[in-house]
Protein backbone atom coordinates (compact mmCIF):
# COMPACT_ATOMS: atom_id res chain seq x y z
CA UNK A 1 0.00 0.00 0.00
CA UNK A 2 1.31 2.84 -1.03
CA UNK A 3 1.20 6.34 1.14
CA UNK A 4 0.37 9.66 -0.48
CA UNK A 5 1.31 12.79 1.10
CA UNK A 6 -1.47 14.99 0.74
CA UNK A 7 -1.53 18.34 -0.65
CA UNK A 8 -2.75 21.17 1.89
CA UNK A 9 -5.14 23.20 -0.18
CA UNK A 10 -4.14 27.24 -0.03
CA UNK A 11 -6.20 29.63 -1.10
CA UNK A 12 -5.58 33.39 -1.76
CA UNK A 13 -8.31 35.36 -0.09
CA UNK A 14 -9.04 38.49 -2.78
CA UNK A 15 -9.28 41.62 -0.56
CA UNK A 16 -11.73 44.55 -0.66
CA UNK A 17 -12.04 45.77 -3.64
CA UNK A 18 -10.04 49.15 -4.27
CA UNK A 19 -12.31 51.96 -3.74
CA UNK A 20 -12.37 54.58 -6.57
CA UNK A 21 -9.19 57.25 -6.13
CA UNK A 22 -11.33 60.89 -5.79
CA UNK A 23 -8.83 63.42 -7.00
CA UNK A 24 -8.06 66.63 -4.79
CA UNK A 25 -9.49 69.97 -6.91
CA UNK A 26 -6.03 70.65 -7.60
CA UNK A 27 -5.63 67.32 -9.36
CA UNK A 28 -8.37 68.51 -11.27
CA UNK A 29 -7.18 71.86 -12.07
CA UNK A 30 -4.18 70.54 -13.15
CA UNK A 31 -5.34 67.94 -15.55
CA UNK A 32 -7.82 70.66 -17.09
CA UNK A 33 -4.32 72.75 -17.89
CA UNK A 34 -2.44 69.97 -18.92
CA UNK A 35 -5.45 69.47 -21.27
CA UNK A 36 -5.59 72.39 -22.42
CA UNK A 37 -1.85 72.90 -23.53
CA UNK A 38 -2.23 69.16 -25.25
CA UNK A 39 -0.14 67.66 -22.77
CA UNK A 40 -3.61 65.44 -21.62
CA UNK A 41 -5.25 63.58 -23.86
CA UNK A 42 -9.10 62.87 -23.09
CA UNK A 43 -11.50 60.08 -24.14
CA UNK A 44 -14.28 63.42 -24.64
CA UNK A 45 -11.60 64.22 -27.23
CA UNK A 46 -12.45 60.96 -29.07
CA UNK A 47 -15.77 61.65 -31.23
CA UNK A 48 -16.73 58.16 -32.09
CA UNK A 49 -16.93 55.70 -28.61
CA UNK A 50 -15.88 52.45 -30.32
CA UNK A 51 -12.55 53.50 -31.05
CA UNK A 52 -12.23 54.25 -27.28
CA UNK A 53 -10.20 50.56 -27.09
CA UNK A 54 -7.99 51.62 -29.88
CA UNK A 55 -7.15 54.86 -28.38
CA UNK A 56 -6.95 53.95 -24.54
CA UNK A 57 -5.31 50.34 -25.58
CA UNK A 58 -5.83 48.59 -21.93
CA UNK A 59 -9.08 49.29 -21.93
CA UNK A 60 -9.43 46.52 -24.71
CA UNK A 61 -7.11 44.07 -22.72
CA UNK A 62 -8.96 44.13 -19.17
CA UNK A 63 -9.37 40.53 -17.59
CA UNK A 64 -13.09 40.35 -16.42
CA UNK A 65 -11.75 40.71 -13.15
CA UNK A 66 -10.17 44.25 -13.55
CA UNK A 67 -13.26 45.01 -15.76
CA UNK A 68 -15.84 44.64 -13.08
CA UNK A 69 -13.59 46.39 -10.58
CA UNK A 70 -13.47 49.80 -13.59
CA UNK A 71 -17.32 49.49 -13.72
CA UNK A 72 -18.14 49.76 -9.87
CA UNK A 73 -16.30 52.76 -10.60
CA UNK A 74 -18.47 54.00 -12.82
CA UNK A 75 -15.97 55.88 -15.08
CA UNK A 76 -17.02 58.55 -17.18
CA UNK A 77 -13.89 59.95 -18.66
CA UNK A 78 -10.02 58.21 -19.90
CA UNK A 79 -7.09 59.96 -20.40
CA UNK A 80 -3.88 59.41 -20.40
CA UNK A 81 -0.54 62.00 -21.17
CA UNK A 82 0.78 62.46 -24.38
CA UNK A 83 4.54 61.84 -22.87
CA UNK A 84 3.23 57.65 -23.05
CA UNK A 85 1.35 57.91 -26.27
CA UNK A 86 2.70 55.54 -28.80
CA UNK A 87 4.95 56.99 -32.13
CA UNK A 88 1.83 55.62 -34.22
CA UNK A 89 -2.00 56.40 -34.18
CA UNK A 90 -5.41 54.75 -35.50
CA UNK A 91 -7.90 56.89 -36.99
CA UNK A 92 -5.98 59.99 -36.65
CA UNK A 93 -5.95 59.71 -32.62
CA UNK A 94 -3.00 58.80 -30.31
CA UNK A 95 -2.84 55.28 -29.19
CA UNK A 96 -1.75 54.92 -25.48
CA UNK A 97 -0.17 51.59 -23.36
CA UNK A 98 -1.87 53.53 -19.95
CA UNK A 99 -5.37 55.14 -19.12
CA UNK A 100 -6.77 56.72 -16.04
CA UNK A 101 -10.17 57.47 -15.32
CA UNK A 102 -12.22 59.50 -13.60
CA UNK A 103 -16.25 58.77 -12.47
CA UNK A 104 -18.86 61.43 -13.24
CA UNK A 105 -18.29 63.79 -10.33
CA UNK A 106 -14.51 64.33 -11.02
CA UNK A 107 -15.10 64.24 -14.82
CA UNK A 108 -17.83 66.94 -14.59
CA UNK A 109 -15.36 69.47 -12.14
CA UNK A 110 -12.52 68.55 -14.68
CA UNK A 111 -14.49 69.83 -17.41
CA UNK A 112 -15.83 72.81 -15.15
CA UNK A 113 -12.09 74.04 -14.73
CA UNK A 114 -11.40 73.21 -18.89
CA UNK A 115 -14.48 75.64 -20.04
CA UNK A 116 -13.01 78.07 -16.85
CA UNK A 117 -9.59 78.02 -18.69
CA UNK A 118 -11.32 78.76 -22.58
CA UNK A 119 -13.42 81.58 -21.09
CA UNK A 120 -10.62 83.19 -19.58
CA UNK A 121 -7.88 82.46 -23.15
CA UNK A 122 -11.29 83.80 -24.88
CA UNK A 123 -11.74 86.77 -22.83
CA UNK A 124 -8.34 88.17 -23.80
Amino acid sequence: MSTMSKIKEYKVKRKDRREYNKRTNKELKELAVGCYRGDVFTSFQVHNSTDLGMVFMPLMMLDPRQRKDMVEDKPHMYYSFMKDAFPTGVNGYPCFGSVAHLNKRDADKFMKYYKEIEAKIDAL
